[in-house]
């Protein structure tokens, strides 16, 4: 699409230039024309404010967007330009519209190089337009100006200016009028040795030469407002900062070593973020009205002139060789960015629709002489050969190769309290990383490593930062962070909502963080209903008084968790999952918990409730209680650790009968470190035979987690497995196949090969999932014509056909060697995680499809699930943006989206 604007753009620019609009004689390259003007920064000093200082002359000129509504399908912006009569040498100039993109300006103040201040104010329901008197007028007794702000409200106006001396006055005045006498100002000094002043969403910002920030309300230095002055108020958590960039919603701040801080623009009080992944960039820009999915929302400006997301760390796309940014403040809060190049063309974000498109200049008011430019437009670029995509039938659609560092760090709020541990989590690493760990304050937290996994401890109360630095040859480094409170229990949910207030007002939909709070919010939840009862007879009773107790306060403390999303405007993508907690004395070896069916039966208030038993710990599901107790009204569980740090679980009825396995599962969390969590894997032994049962290692509850149904012993081992085919694969793909193998999910063919590329069959992907969610049961029975044993799926099928995981078709066939289909892979994929976790299927569903050029080929029925998909990224957009929804998929496709809706479960 990208080519194609280009395209369009070079086409018009050249039959422009064939008709009438270029007169040129002999080899005169000096010409006088009228339009399509497209290197502005030869001729002009870009400055914020839609505002240009020409070159040759120094006039002061406006630019604005027109031809509106824009479309994103507008190959380039056409823009005008005007000249702002009785003003030359402008250094800055602040300028108030009526409109947010046109030319109608009825306020501005303007900076002289020499130092002195001018302003404009228009007359009632007129413009700089279409005023008859527009010669600006000094501001009287005020010089050696070097930086100044202006704020307008209503009838008056107040100005902020840096003098020579490093003094700021705020000079507040009635608008003065063209008709008018001149205004009377109130004059005050605020502030001393200030290197800088900055303005934004009616807040004005100033940076001392001690580095500290200082911040006032604009309104309170207007003249009708003058008895309630107060002096600027020091800002916390600021030092040794540099330079400011106030935002209307998000502010930025840099520091002498090149650290980025992000703060919400309009609290008071709260301490600013740390932008690590934003270290020692040139300026940030916050991309908050543009709707795409691929356009993150924060970039920084590096030195190789091009934009890198603080997310993700990669480049937006298609914009290199970026000069210099500026902006267009404007009121409803919008902030409008745009950027000069290298050769001097203007790109610029002008709507919440589209990408930055080249600016073309038309209509200009003025002759201009400049000569002819013999090389293409700006906007044309070569085209190289593509190859064919190719729509056949079983095309892979090609996903974003990732190969930068990128990775997914947990948690990203911890809450401890003194003495308690916390393991860190970093998942999504590409091999060939490596990882190192700081902390900032170490009195409050202190880092070591346990059997090669990072182990952040709690010393005592206080908030700290905690960063993760990916390290990988060939790619920038990756540094993510964690805030790291510490607190006593009865601070929780109150740490709680100031870590949810210090989230930037940007940040707060930003989906990482979003499902970082919402976690955060679930161990608040669990916390808060905890219960430790008293030992019968050396068991843990589960009753129905007990399961009421912990239903009660898990209640409370998930309403006060929504209040707190709620209030600060965080929407959530799913439901809070709520998970009781039942303690025990972590000394003992040897556990027995007796459950009672009508503890369980028919509860709505809470969906898991875990039990404790020492180190190790039993979570059970009670949505699935009809199924694991069936026609049993007691099941009791003993769990007692061995000596090699394994675990004997043995499954009894209430007269004390060994139970073989029971009819659904339930989740043993064994104590483990993520020293190796790729290659681990949980084994399940019977004392005849032993085998992989899969697991993932879980930070939040320090441990290895899988679902098991059998008595037996379970331990975690190392289960390395490895493919030779795809070892010259993208690190992503060779990820996923070593992890899924490493737990049994997936195995290789007889020759040790994993075939990446062949088409997965419809028993192979079943064996897969059924493996995957811990669902074979043995003693299951299919029902299709065509699955018979000894065949090697029966057992799969059939497991499959029993928990509802893929279904067979009307005519009583599962059809086991056929292939299936990427929507049918995606709304698997995407249904487990509305089952399994409670996401929410968009309603928006456009918003995510339409992202592929053949969308058209998704049936009705996936829309909502491949939206899901889509939005957590089980699946990618192609390079091409084809889905081809009904082609087969490959194996290697099937293990990159099962890999990734491993991780999110």
């Amino acid at each position: 699409m990208k080519r194609l604007m280009a395209a369009l753009l070079s086409l018009v620019l050249i039959l422009t230039a064939q008709s009438n609009l270029v007169q040129a004689n002999g080899n005169d390259t000096r010409v006088d024309y009228e339009q399509h003007y497209t290197r502005i920064g030869e001729d002009y000093h870009i400055l914020d404010d839609n505002v240009l200082l020409s070159k040759k002359d120094g006039t002061v000129w406006t630019w604005y967007i027109y031809g509106h509504p824009l479309s994103s399908s507008d190959p380039f912006y056409q823009a005008k330009k005007m000249q702002i009569p009785g003003l030359q040498n402008v250094k800055e100039m602040t300028v108030k519209r009526k409109s947010a993109r046109g030319n109608y300006i009825v306020n501005y103040v303007a900076l002289k190089q020499d130092g002195t201040v001018w302003y404009w104010d228009a007359d009632p329901v007129t413009t700089l337009e279409t005023s008859s008197a527009s010669v600006p007028r000094q501001v009287k007794d005020l010089k050696n100006v070097t930086s100044l702000v202006a704020h307008y409200t209503g009838a008056y106006k107040v100005l902020f200016v840096l003098k020579s001396d490093g003094s700021v006055w705020s000079l507040g005045s009635d608008i003065g009028t063209t008709k008018g006498g001149s205004p009377t100002t109130v004059r005050t000094k605020l502030l001393d040795d200030v290197v800088s002043i900055k303005m934004a969403n009616g807040i004005v910002f100033a940076v001392k030469k001690d580095g500290t920030v200082w911040r006032g309300k604009a309104n309170s230095y207007l003249p009708n407002n003058r008895s309630k002055n107060t002096s600027p108020e020091q800002m916390n958590g600021f030092a040794d900062i540099v330079k400011i960039e106030p935002g209307i919603s998000t502010s930025y701040a840099y520091m002498k070593d090149g650290t980025v801080l992000s703060w919400s623009t309009a609290d008071t009080n709260k301490y600013p973020l740390y932008l690590h992944a934003a270290k020692d960039a040139r300026t940030m820009i916050q991309l908050d009205s543009i709707r795409d999915r691929n356009i993150d929302e924060a970039y920084a400006l590096r030195e190789d002139d091009q934009l890198w997301s603080v997310d993700n760390n990669k480049v937006f796309p298609e914009l290199t060789d970026i000069a210099s940014i500026h902006h267009s403040d404007f009121s409803p809060p919008k902030r409008y960015y745009y950027v000069v190049k290298k050769d001097q063309t203007l790109w610029a974000w002008a709507d919440s629709i589209a990408l930055p498109k080249l600016v073309v200049f038309t209509g200009e008011t003025a002759t201009s002489n400049r000569p002819v430019k013999t090389d293409k437009p700006t906007a044309e670029r070569p085209r190289t050969a593509e190859k064919p995509t190719g729509n056949h039938a079983g095309t892979t659609a090609q996903p974003v190769i990732r190969t930068t560092p990128e990775m997914s760090l947990y948690p990203y709020i911890t809450m401890l309290q003194p003495g308690d541990k916390q393991f860190i989590a970093v998942n999504n690493l590409l091999p060939g990383t490596k990882m190192t760990y700081t902390i900032d304050d170490l009195s409050i937290g202190t880092l070591s490593n346990v059997n090669g996994t990072q182990v952040v401890k709690a010393n005592k109360p206080g908030q700290t930062i905690v960063r993760a630095t990916a390290s990988r040859a060939g790619s920038p480094d990756v540094t993510a962070y964690f805030i790291l409170y510490v607190v006593d229990n009865n601070m929780l949910s109150e740490t709680y909502y100031t870590a949810v207030q210090a989230v930037p007002v940007a940040d707060r939909q930003r989906p990482f963080i979003v499902e970082g709070l919402t976690q955060a919010g679930e161990l608040v939840i669990t916390a808060a209903s905890s219960e430790k009862p008293e030992l019968v007879d050396g068991q843990l009773i589960i009753t129905p008084e007990l399961i009421d107790r912990v239903a009660d306060n898990a209640r409370k403390a998930k309403t006060a968790v929504k209040q707190t999303l709620s209030e600060n405007n965080i929407a959530l993508a799913r439901e809070l999952v709520v998970n009781g907690e039942v303690l025990s004395l972590p000394e003992q070896k040897g556990f027995t918990v007796k459950l009672y069916k009508d503890s369980f039966a028919n509860r709505k208030d809470i969906d898991y409730l875990t039990v404790h038993a020492g180190d190790a710990k039993l979570t059970f599901n009670l949505t699935t209680v009809n199924r694991l107790f069936q026609s049993l009204p007691v099941i009791v569980i003993r769990l007692v650790e061995n000596n090699n740090g394994g675990y004997q679980v043995q499954f009894l009825d209430e007269q004390g009968q060994e139970l073989s396995n029971v009819s659904s599962n339930i989740r043993l969390i064994l104590p483990a470190n993520q020293a190796d969590a790729t290659n681990n894997s949980v084994f399940y032994s019977n004392g005849k035979s032993t085998q992989p049962i899969g697991g993932k290692f879980n930070p939040y509850n320090n441990g290895m987690e899988a679902e098991i149904n059998r008595s037996g012993t379970y331990f975690v081992d190392d289960n390395t497995k490895t493919f030779p085919d795809v070892d010259n694969r993208d690190p992503e793909l060779q990820q996923a196949v070593q992890f899924l193998g490493s737990k049994g999910i997936v195995t290789g063919k007889e020759d040790g090969n994993f075939e990446p590329d062949a088409p997965l069959t419809r028993a192979e992907f079943t064996a897969m999932l059924v493996r995957a969610f811990y669902a074979l049961d043995e003693t299951a029975t299919e029902s299709f014509s065509d699955v018979n044993p000894p065949q090697w799926h029966v057992p799969f099928i059939a497991s499959s056909e029993k928990k509802d995981i893929v279904k067979g078709y009307p005519d009583g066939t599962f059809r086991p060697d056929h292939t299936i289909s990427r929507e049918e892979m995606a709304a698997i994929g995407a249904r487990s995680l509305h089952e399994k976790k409670n996401y929410y299927y968009p309603s928006n569903t456009g918003d995510y499809l339409s992202q592929f050029t053949d969308q058209h080929t998704i049936s009705d029925w996936a829309k909502p699930t491949m939206a899901l998909a889509v939005k957590q990224r089980l699946i990618d957009v192609p390079a091409d943006k084809q889905i081809r929804a009904g082609e087969a998929v490959t194996r290697g496709e099937a293990a990159r989206m099962l890999y990734r809706l491993y991780l999110q479960l």
